[in-house]
């Protein structure tokens, strides 16, 4: 069983990193354009010209979930939805928003990573379309243990390598918690974790912090991307997410999000809300939290 150090947050500088060809979700793929679209790519402003990268998840109009150690040092958060390229300028589908107003758990603990979760609230109501659309909620209570599940992303590619440029996405399998105690301290994997890993070694990696778990099935968000493991993102550890179906109250306490109904398209979707290295990359110039990358 390995100790609560060597759990790594997955967060990224974002500072003029430049992404090098083919970078991705580590072993995942390119995501098409719309095939993610409740996903949000957030862009943390922790002063001093410093910027960190993490990803989110829409909720509804004006709500993004992510994780709380992506807002600690925040000063101001942009985000981006409706795009995959970020290198490509002609999507006119992308819309990028500044927010002020966003908060963690009240009792989130950056030492046992918990609580690991944090809302941002939109300046305005963002407009649904087939790029920009809220993540299905869960209704139940489920383990989900051995359910196929996807992360998706754009953080670094490998331990020490480059953010991505393009949306990346890998095809995980959820493990029991007693299984992940294997890997991880029962300090840091509790009730309130999930965790995942890929039969190739798929990964999410420092970046995708925040960023939505959602069944392969339906796309139903089941985990927002938390930690992994200290030894590198590629090494076939599990990853660990904040289960979604543990802050449902939390959630709805916040944003009234009880029940949502999704009126885009044709087949309208009703929705309720049931609702270790964080994976966020920190400025390379800046004090870092201990085992923080």
């Amino acid at each position: 069983m390995q100790t609560v150090s060597l759990a790594l947050l997955l967060v990224a500088s974002v500072a003029f990193v430049q992404a090098a060809p083919g970078a991705r979700v580590v072993n995942g793929e390119t995501a098409a354009l719309g095939q993610f679209p409740y996903q949000v790519r957030l862009t943390l402003n922790v002063g001093n010209g410093q910027r960190a990268l993490c990803g989110g998840t829409l909720l509804n109009e004006e709500w993004v979930l992510t994780a709380g150690h992506c807002v600690q040092l925040a000063k101001s958060v942009e985000v981006h939805l409706g795009a995959v390229d970020f290198d490509d300028q002609t999507n006119d589908g992308r819309l990028v928003l500044e927010s002020t107003e966003f908060f963690k758990h009240e009792k989130y603990n950056p030492l046992f990573v918990a609580n690991d979760v944090a809302l941002v609230k939109l300046p305005e109501k963002v407009e649904f379309s087939e790029r920009v659309q809220p993540v299905r909620l869960p209704t139940g209570n489920s383990d989900y243990a051995g359910e196929a599940v996807v992360v998706s992303g754009w953080g670094l590619t490998q331990t020490g390598g480059q953010v991505s440029q393009e949306l990346q996405y890998a095809t995980l399998q959820v493990i029991t918690n007693a299984e992940c105690q294997k890997t991880f301290s029962p300090l840091v994997v509790r009730k309130s974790t999930l965790c995942a890993r890929g039969d190739e070694k798929e990964s999410p990696c420092n970046g995708d912090s925040g960023g939505p778990l959602v069944l392969a099935e339906d796309k139903t968000l089941v985990g927002v991307v938390s930690f992994g493991h200290a030894l590198g993102c590629e090494r076939g550890f599990p990853a660990a997410f904040a289960r979604v179906t543990a802050f449902r109250d939390w959630v709805n306490k916040h944003t009234g999000l009880a029940t949502y109904v999704c009126t885009y398209g044709v087949n309208a979707t009703h929705i309720h809300l049931r609702t270790f290295v964080p994976l966020f990359r920190w400025p390379e110039t800046r004090s870092l939290p201990p085992n923080a990358l």
